[in-house]
């Protein structure tokens, strides 16, 4: 399934257009008075609440055609089941609070922003418009990490790509019906030359045009932890919803911390939080030894995907 496809109302009679634009407006009004419920009445009780509280608040901004807003707000009912869970809740409730707010301010938004947070709403740029009209970049794109996620009967790839020359990361989208395939075109570990075509959000992209030679096979050129760190600052500047960040780390090796949780830690001796259910394999094949590490950052931590070993190769996690 391509990403995309005829949203936002382009190339369509403008009284459907109009008729959901009503409806996104009164569905993220209905979402404004909710998230305030739930602070004015406390977060305590989210921790023992059903999970229809945030079942019935989703379903309703589906029907308002706010289907990634929707999305979001399923996903807090495992917030509350978190260790420091309150603190994460509310930061949560604030973020939606903010893409309410700046939605319904938009006619005052730099247009980059506005974009950015159509986007985040539900009105999707078209495929056809980004291949059209978007930034193009041709590089020698490094594939260094993929990650599938179901929610109903949806899962959604990631595959996360990294510039040779560029340095420039970039995200690649695809979907399928629960049970069928998706597209396994860029695989990690492999070099692919292409242009990509890239959303006004300037992460996610299309691959517009593919060489048909192979690349290299080599490893990402990474950076620090404090060169990632600055990346995504920078990234979070321009979208404060942003939720991951591709990290491409080199020389880094892991290490417990003196309460025995997993860190990696760079040359400069500055690290990062570890999250994975099985350490074993990045312990494993790095044997304490700098590799070059994939994985997506998160405000919880550092979600391994790859790495590369000087002998081994790559190796997924």
């Amino acid at each position: 399934m391509s990403e995309g496809s005829n949203a936002g109302g382009r190339g369509r009679d403008p009284r459907t257009a109009e008729r959901r634009e009503r409806r996104v407006d009164d569905g993220l009004a209905e979402l404004d008075q909710w998230l305030r419920d739930q602070v004015a009445q406390g977060l305590a009780r989210a921790e023992r609440a059903p999970y229809r509280l945030w079942d019935d608040a989703s379903r309703r901004l589906v029907d308002a055609s706010a289907g990634p807003l929707a999305a979001q707000v399923k996903a807090l009912a495992a917030v509350p089941r978190r260790a420091g869970w309150p603190d994460r809740l509310l930061a949560e409730y604030a973020l939606l609070r903010l893409l309410v707010r700046a939605h319904q301010h938009r006619g005052a938004l730099p247009p980059r922003l506005r974009e950015i947070v159509r986007a985040r709403v539900g009105f999707t740029v078209p495929h056809d418009d980004v291949l059209a009209r978007g930034e193009r970049v041709r590089d020698t794109w490094c594939v260094i990490g993929s990650r599938d996620s179901t929610l109903d009967q949806l899962t959604t790839r990631r595959v996360w790509l990294r510039g040779a020359t560029s340095g420039r990361s970039a995200l690649v989208l695809s979907f399928a019906a629960r049970g069928r395939p998706l597209d396994a075109s860029l695989t990690v570990g492999t070099g692919v030359d292409a242009v990509l075509a890239f959303y006004p959000d300037d992460l996610r992209a299309l691959v517009a045009k593919r060489a048909e030679r192979a690349a290299p096979r080599t490893a990402p050129s990474g950076t620090s932890v404090r060169g990632m760190l600055d990346e995504y600052a920078a990234a979070l500047a321009d979208d404060p919803w942003l939720d991951r960040w591709p990290a491409a780390l080199a020389a880094v090796r892991p290490a417990r911390d003196e309460r025995g949780d997993l860190h990696v830690l760079d040359g400069a001796g500055d690290a990062l939080p570890v999250r994975t259910g099985d350490p074993w394999p990045l312990l494993a094949v790095s044997g304490g030894g700098p590799v070059t590490l994939s994985g997506e950052w998160t405000p919880e931590g550092l979600h391994p995907l790859a790495l590369w070993h000087p002998e081994e190769g790559v190796v997924l996690l």
